[in-house]
């Protein structure tokens, strides 16, 4: 019999879940509260450590309107002068994999036609039956030890694995660690907004900054404010994506953590009072603007219980700093793919038959606890300083961390994070496990 898997919410975590257990052959159900009417959402990076596994399920970039980054670009706030300029276009070569961009709703879109279509192509098929997406169920409550999911109407399901999914405001988290979830606001938010190139190409005032730029990051800073502005094209570069960090506004204060708080031009606008006029007339060309406030809770104790794993937004607070969040969700899933496919590999072989779900779930900690501690350390800390959370992440990497002067996105902060290879350590640990043949 196939293992069946219940998978409790649809976003990126829980569809890229449901990709890889499909894969190894399980039949899926994911539970999602929403019916997908309002998809919202600004652009997200998949670096390369994330988007070899995207490769390795077949998905596809041209539909979801990927953009290859090539070129980091760090200007002063002021002057709009370059400060640090980096080429990204070997990513690829020294990672086996690209950097993009991608307009979230399109990341998203394409991952759920992936777990619920047919792929194509002798190598690609997918062992499993398409996933089932049941929209507007709520799930109200779990049992980790017997995998029952109960619905908002009371009814009971029960699953071989169930996976939480369910993102930043989870309300399972206690069910996995036994104790009451503590969310931190951390003071600071950022305003985000998409702004239309063409908009941007066609303004004398803003076209000289955009116009025969390789597609990548165009960040202007200052430090003394602890003020970052990150611009990058999604959407066949169709769209430029914003995101500017700020200390959180009265007005914001009581908002809640949603990527769909509106906001004002007018907020964003004071916010830049003082820098140079060409981020005022970028922000002014967006058709609306949002406001999402920062938070963050400690590094869960465990990710697994009974039959029940917990991964993604739900998992752990990634801030944006590294660009590794969604990154973290995929690499979760592609474990959880290698851990249920069975003991000589093959695909197809996710049977509920002999496979003793705690053992793997128990694996799957073994595997990916340090690695998620030491993404969200360092996520938290500012970059280029030595502060706690730095040191924090130093206490679980020792000597295999870069520098603390290295900058967001430079060689060293590239090579630690896109060198990670998730399914070779799933792999490995698996064969010495005994799962895997040697």
């Amino acid at each position: 019999m196939p293992l069946k898997v219940g998978v409790i919410g649809a976003g990126i975590g829980g569809l890229s879940a449901a990709i890889g257990l499909r894969r190894a052959g399980a039949e899926v159900e994911i539970y999602e509260r929403s019916k997908f009417k309002n998809e919202v959402g600004g652009a997200i990076t998949v670096t390369p450590n994330g988007s070899r596994v995207l490769e390795s399920w077949g998905f596809d970039d041209v539909k979801a309107g990927a953009v290859e980054a090539k070129t980091l670009r760090m200007v002063d706030a002021h002057t709009l002068e370059p400060a640090f300029t980096d080429d990204l276009t070997d990513v690829r070569g020294d990672f086996g994999a690209k950097m993009a961009f991608y307009h979230r709703v399109d990341l998203h879109n394409s991952l759920k036609d992936l777990a619920q279509g047919q792929q194509e192509g002798p190598n690609n098929e997918l062992a499993g039956p398409p996933a089932v997406i049941r929209l507007g169920q709520a799930v109200v409550d779990i049992d980790c030890e017997t995998g029952v999911i109960i619905l908002a109407d009371g009814t009971k399901v029960t699953k071989d694995l169930l996976v939480i999914a369910d993102g930043i405001k989870s309300r399972f988290i206690s069910k996995i660690t036994g104790e009451a979830d503590k969310i931190k606001d951390l003071g600071w938010s950022a305003y985000r907004c998409l702004v239309p190139m063409d908009a941007i190409l066609s303004d004398p005032e803003t076209r000289p900054y955009f116009e025969g730029q390789a597609p990548g990051y165009w960040t202007p800073f200052y430090l003394p404010e602890a003020f970052y502005m990150v611009a990058y094209a999604c959407r066949d570069n169709r769209l430029l994506n914003i995101a500017i960090r700020h200390e959180t506004r009265a007005q914001d204060r009581d908002k809640d953590e949603d990527w769909n708080a509106a906001a004002t031009h007018a907020d964003v606008l004071e916010i830049l009072n003082g820098y140079h006029p060409v981020m005022r007339a970028v922000v002014l060309k967006a058709p609306d603007v949002k406001v999402y406030k920062l938070v963050r809770r400690e590094p869960l104790p465990r990710y697994w219980r009974g039959r029940a794993v917990i991964v993604g937004d739900a998992a752990h607070t990634i801030l944006p700093t590294h660009a590794q969040g969604a990154v973290l969700a995929i690499e979760e899933a592609a474990a959880l793919e290698l851990l249920f496919t069975g003991r000589d590999g093959g695909s197809g072989s996710g049977s509920s038959s002999g496979v003793d779900v705690s053992a793997r779930l128990e694996l799957f900690e073994d595997v990916l606890k340090r690695r998620i501690h030491a993404v969200q350390f360092l996520s938290d800390s500012i970059p280029g300083t030595r502060d706690e959370a730095r040191q924090r992440a130093e206490e679980i990497c020792g000597d295999d961390l870069f520098d603390h002067e290295a900058m967001n996105f430079t060689e060293p902060v590239r090579k630690f994070f896109y060198s990670y290879d998730i399914r070779k350590e799933v792999t490995r640990r698996m064969r010495e496990a005994g799962y895997l043949q040697a």
